[in-house]
């Protein structure tokens, strides 16, 4: 495929933001926002730090383009600070839930992976009750940072909406946050327990992700354009 292509699509100062669908198209790298379907939960655990420094560096060039489309300083600030708290506590809060689930004895038996899958999801579903100990606080609110996320994405979009011209180019825009919002949600639901359905809800999440770049890029050269 020509290289020429991506770039007509996505400007080459948002080619690294592709990182963010990628890793998500690679499970398996743990580099991720969701826990790997294969359930390699120790080596998800040691790249922490890693996911915080890889989704800091993939977000930037978004946030680069965002600052002069964004009029309002305040909505700036507020979305950044959203999009910050959410990588930063993500990774800590799924450790404290992948610890409650590995701490059951069951779980360090010799299980097959459905059984294993299985007891991921009943766990994880059944809400803690001590919430006076941190870690079943932390597992208690696992789903906070990626309601933050949402509601990032569902902001940047809410902006790009207005500042395009064309109808055609906001319903797109629509699609493409919509397909954000069922490929993350079917992702967090089935990664555990349907491989096939979840690659399809990854391949959704990337498509939705993708068409709000380009929407980016568009909005950019249209601002630029219009201030000449």
């Amino acid at each position: 495929m020509d290289p020429s292509i991506i770039l007509d699509y996505i400007p080459k100062q948002l080619l690294p933001s592709l990182g963010i669908p990628l890793v998500e198209l690679l499970p398996d790298l743990c580099l991720g926002w969701w826990t790997p379907p294969s359930m390699k939960f120790n080596k998800y655990n040691r790249l922490k730090y890693l996911r915080i420094l890889l989704l800091i560096v993939t977000w930037y060039p978004v946030f680069e383009l965002l600052f002069p489309i964004i009029e309002d300083s305040t909505v700036f600030s507020a979305t950044v600070i959203f999009a910050l708290a959410s990588i930063v506590v993500r990774p800590f809060l799924m450790e404290k839930q992948i610890q409650r689930v590995t701490s059951i004895g069951l779980w360090n038996n010799v299980l097959p992976k459905e059984k294993r899958e299985a007891l991921w999801i009943v766990v994880t579903n059944s809400k803690p009750s001590d919430i006076n100990k941190f870690d079943e606080l932390a597992a208690r609110y696992i789903n906070s940072p990626t309601k933050i996320a949402g509601v990032v994405l569902a902001i940047i979009c809410s902006q790009l909406y207005e500042k395009l011209p064309d109808m055609d180019d906001k319903i797109k825009l629509l699609a493409g946050l919509t397909a954000n919002i069922v490929g993350g949600i079917g992702i967090g639901g089935v990664r555990h327990s349907n491989l096939a359905v979840d690659i399809v809800f990854r391949l959704i999440f990337g498509i939705g992700f993708i068409t709000m770049l380009h929407y980016l890029s568009v909005v950019s050269d249209h601002l630029i354009i219009k201030s000449i």
